[in-house]
């Protein structure tokens, strides 16, 4: 008799845990898409209060070490967060390696991972990131180091949840952007063209912006990380704030926060001039930072242009160029300048990690064969 042959992989995981804002994409058991967004910092329960206990915040207690953190949809209103950006070795920072925990554990709850089922997880670094020891930083953030690495144990709510981690895959961001238009969900092909396209990709985040070019599948040369991203672009609206409210205090989801749901209102009303303001509270004045906004887009923009001038000195030979990240409407205008038929694909603000989750899949599929 022959033994069944045990699977490599049970689950999927993609999980972009970004600068600013952390994207997990799944499916559950049920066959239903997965996928989840949220801020990129957390708290300590200690430092909270009793408000975490009020069911009017949506927040998840997850205890690691025997340490009580939160993190979910409404971390943003707590007041001490810790955040995880940063540039270099901010993947071996304490707050990066509780946040990877903190991620998979919210996924394994939410998606009922077993014990023994064994997860692959994909992810993703920066164009300038790819191939250096940032990789493997990432990798060990995930399933830690020693004799149990990949076996994770940590309490949501109270109940503690065990599993396994048997495989990181970091990919660069934007071969993800284009793998995840070249795979279909469940990992085979879906548009041959990109096979032998050249695709070039701007992938607007937090904190870098990155230039990249894709030709058939492999990335090119000449790939380029810009130091800038749009968190400096709520720097400068911040700036503006200051002006009024020199006490006050506004954060990145916050302003986040008024920037989609004012693009929503006038994607219904159809206005051509788009008025971004912040109000402080029911007392206080609103703040029309839309200039601050604009102004902060342009000073990045500056950067960008040069850099795309001095690395894509010849565009004839492109098929395709996307622009990517999930403030990459506001970029389009000023790139278009210098950049002839740029692409904004309708989940611009989650192709990385589709991208992650559709290559996973293409992974296990193959190990099944």
């Amino acid at each position: 008799m022959v033994a069944n042959k045990r699977k490599k992989f049970d689950r999927v995981l993609g999980i972009d845990l970004g600068n600013g804002l952390i994207k997990i994409r799944s499916v559950k058991p049920n066959g239903k898409d997965y996928s989840v967004i949220l801020p990129s910092s957390f708290a300590y329960l200690k430092d909270v209060g009793d408000s975490v206990n009020n069911t009017s915040l949506q927040l998840d207690v997850f205890t690691i070490d025997d340490v009580d953190y939160v993190w979910g949809e409404d971390i943003n209103q707590v007041g001490e967060v810790k955040s995880t950006y940063g540039h270099e070795n901010r993947y071996k920072t304490e707050a990066y390696k509780l946040m990877a925990k903190m991620v998979l554990a919210r996924a394994v709850r939410d998606l009922d991972i077993k014990p023994n089922e064994n997860i692959l997880l994909v992810t993703g670094v920066p164009s300038a990131e790819t191939g250096t020891e940032r990789e493997e930083e990432i990798v060990a953030a995930f399933i830690g180091e020693g004799k149990q690495k990949g076996l994770l144990l940590v309490g949501v709510n109270g109940v503690e949840h065990i599993f396994k981690v048997v495989h990181v895959e970091v990919q660069a961001q934007a071969l993800a952007t284009v793998i995840g238009r070249y795979l279909a969900t469940d990992g085979t092909v879906e548009n041959e063209n990109y096979e032998h396209w050249k695709v070039a990709v701007i992938d607007i985040g937090a904190g870098t912006i990155d230039l990249d070019i894709v030709h058939s599948l492999r990335r090119q040369k000449g790939y380029h990380s810009v130091p800038k991203g749009f968190r400096d672009v709520y720097e400068t609206i911040r700036t503006g704030i200051a002006k009024i409210y020199p006490s006050h205090t506004v954060n990145d989801y916050e302003l986040l926060g008024i920037l989609e749901e004012t693009q929503k209102k006038n994607a219904l009303t159809g206005k051509n001039e788009v008025i971004y303001e912040y109000k402080p509270s029911h007392l206080r004045k609103s703040v029309d930072f839309t200039k601050d906004l604009h102004d902060g887009v342009k000073e990045v923009v500056v950067d960008v242009q040069q850099a795309i001038m001095s690395k894509w000195k010849n565009q004839t030979d492109l098929d395709e160029i996307l622009l990517v990240g999930g403030s990459a409407e506001l970029f389009k205008d000023h790139l278009n300048d210098i950049v002839y038929g740029i692409t904004i694909p309708r989940n611009n603000g989650d192709s990385n990690v589709e991208g992650y989750f559709r290559f996973g899949m293409y992974l296990m599929e193959s190990e099944d064969e």
